[in-house]
């Protein structure tokens, strides 16, 4: 579903058809809505989804699992917040599409719009984070809080884009799609990483919330579904989890 997507508003982007119908005509409606009270809120969101801030959000993520020994899980999320600035930077000169026109912003930015940076930097690092949060929860409620908090921060970073007329919204859904996808791909590999593990330990590491199939006899239980995976840890002969 989302190579799908990805193909699909790329190719539009590509082809300057298909969905991206929408992006002067949203652009527009966009301008026409702005206030005073919510152009430095946007400018506040879009700042803590930016580059900056989200590179130092991961390398805090990245010292912290260091720092708790958990080797793999420090692999994970310094290869996925590497591999999505590698893909935005490629996305964009590939792409080479322009920005809205200049009268339009209300930042400077000066490189390619698509894939809006933001919004596919902003999907991995807080979806990593929330991963790490989720595994150390426990009450059904604060999980849910937390996925809330996360979706609605990853939203509100794409959303700020558009509204401050730095991105048409195809670059803001792509970005998101993109960023959905590879992170989604980097969690895949963990997951065959520890089921390839489980073979050699025999003990049940649960990190990341990613169930190896070890964490749980077959024959009482079913397999553990990508929307249930993300559990706290439960095996006391291991360390405890971040």
């Amino acid at each position: 579903m989302l190579t799908a997507m990805v193909f699909a508003i790329t190719g539009s982007v590509l082809g300057r058809d298909g969905i991206t119908a929408i992006d002067q005509p949203g652009t527009d409606w966009v301008i026409q809505r702005r206030a005073g009270l919510v152009t430095p809120v946007a400018i506040g969101v879009s700042d803590l989804g930016g580059t900056l801030a989200m590179t130092a959000l991961a390398v805090l993520l990245c010292l912290v699992l260091v720092w708790r020994r958990r080797w793999p899980e420090a692999v994970l999320a310094g290869v996925a917040t590497a591999g999505a600035g590698v893909l935005v930077v490629v996305g964009k000169h590939l792409v080479g599409r322009s920005r809205p026109p200049e009268a339009d912003r209300l930042v400077t930015e000066t490189n390619q719009a698509f894939p809006s940076g933001h919004s596919l930097g902003s999907i991995v690092v807080i979806g990593l984070l929330a991963a790490v949060v989720l595994s150390r929860l426990h009450r059904p409620a604060a999980r849910r809080i937390a996925v809330t908090v996360a979706a609605v921060f990853v939203v509100a970073v794409g959303l700020s884009r558009w509204y401050l007329g730095v991105h048409w919204a195809t670059d803001v859904l792509g970005g998101w799609c993109i960023g959905a996808l590879w992170l989604a791909l980097c969690l895949a590999a963990y997951r065959a990483y520890l089921v390839g593990r489980a073979g050699v330990v025999h003990s049940a590491p649960e990190t990341l919330g990613i169930q190896t199939p070890a964490a749980s006899d077959s024959s009482s239980a079913p397999p553990t579904s990508a929307a249930t995976a993300i559990a706290p840890k439960t095996n006391t002969h291991s360390s405890a989890g971040i």
